[in-house]
């Protein structure tokens, strides 16, 4: 097979009809664009080493490809292509003879990384992997989520029919969960707060984080029953267990009643607007008086910050669940809607905010 030079395939980077010459500045820009087209491959690769625990197995130092082939059960030509383009991207680093080291980049995909990222690299592969993707056009065109397209059924009735589907899910909002949860605990005033509700709060990581900083609060983990059985045990194991319950229910339904403060945490961006309103009309109903609801959302930034991070996740949420990431502004709006105001917008770690909510 020939060598393809990667400008030569863009439209404008080889010789015009009319004899001009391609400038630098396009055949950069198509090079540019043919790395974005084949973003396929490195999210691909980086699934494949994270299912495999290379970067565990590079925790004490370089090894060679040879030894990880063999202690993976893996072809060994095979991955060190992967391992090569990965130590190109600095996610590792190659060394003479074929062996490999962890970068910083790298570091994130150990299984007991501060940060880690290897449940988030492996849990696109438990809702079908690239399939739901491959719709995309046609959730372009009628806004049905391509994972509904692909297997007839939203995401959270597909992990109620395939629980370990749902436990690697669950690993991975935990992990991203982890990521802000101290930031959130430490920086938000909940010294007037009593009782927290973390309503949708999955395995109770967010919840046990600031219980844990808020020794006066109490706490309550609310979650659809099958989530709900699953973190009663993860909670049972903390030392603020305690200080927290877990009750199972529907949060379109209602919430449990008579708290001051109700969290919810990356739960809105999962639904539309409509659906949005429903839970945070709910929070209103149940809360007791002067109470309020923290939104704990990336937010679509307003000032000038990078907006990729976020932006990918709405196309996540676009193909996934039909729900959608949001502004400040528009997180103002469903409130409004769910008859409560606006308060403080807090940052948290990027691109995390936290969005105060108090009834009118």
């Amino acid at each position: 097979m020939s060598t393809i030079n990667p400008a030569s395939t863009s439209g404008v980077a080889g010789p015009r009809s009319n004899g001009a010459r391609a400038t630098e500045a396009e055949r950069s820009s198509a090079a540019s664009l043919l790395r974005l087209i084949w973003g396929t491959h490195i999210s691909r690769c980086v699934y494949a080493v994270a299912e495999l625990g290379i970067a565990d197995l590079l925790a004490d130092g370089p090894v060679s490809t040879k030894q990880l082939a063999h202690r993976t059960g893996s072809d060994e030509p095979s991955l060190y292509r992967v391992l090569r383009l990965l130590a190109a991207l600095d996610v590792f680093q190659e060394h003479d003879g074929g062996s490999f080291s962890l970068t910083t980049i790298g570091e994130r995909l150990r299984s007991d990384a501060i940060l880690g990222m290897r449940s988030w690299a492996t849990f696109l592969e438990a809702l079908g992997g690239i399939r739901p993707f491959e719709h995309i056009l046609q959730t372009v065109r009628t806004g049905t989520p391509g994972l509904e397209c692909e297997f007839g059924t939203g995401v959270f009735d597909f992990l109620a029919q395939h629980p370990e589907s749902a436990a690697t899910f669950d690993r991975a909002m935990s992990e991203r969960t982890a990521a802000y949860a101290p930031n959130v605990a430490e920086n938000y005033d909940f010294s007037d707060v009593r009782d927290v509700v973390d309503v949708g709060g999955g395995n109770g990581t967010l919840l046990v984080e600031i219980l844990r900083t808020h020794p006066h609060l109490q706490g309550m983990l609310f979650e659809v029953p099958a989530v709900a059985a699953r973190a009663d045990a993860v909670l049972d194991a903390v030392e603020v267990g305690p200080r927290c319950q877990v009750l199972a229910g529907d949060f379109f339904e209602q919430v449990p009643r008579g708290a001051d403060c109700y969290v919810l945490a990356n739960v809105l961006h999962d639904w539309d607007d409509a659906r949005s309103i429903q839970i945070l009309r709910n929070c209103r109903r149940s809360m007791a008086g002067g109470g309020r609801v923290l939104i704990v959302e990336r937010l679509i930034p307003e000032d000038g910050r990078d907006p990729v991070p976020t932006l990918l996740s709405d196309i996540n949420m676009l193909i996934l669940t039909g729900g959608k990431e949001r502004s400040n502004a528009q997180y103002g709006e469903l409130l409004h809607a769910a008859g409560l105001k606006l308060g403080t917008v807090q940052p948290a770690a990027f691109p995390y905010g936290v969005i105060e909510g108090f009834a009118t």
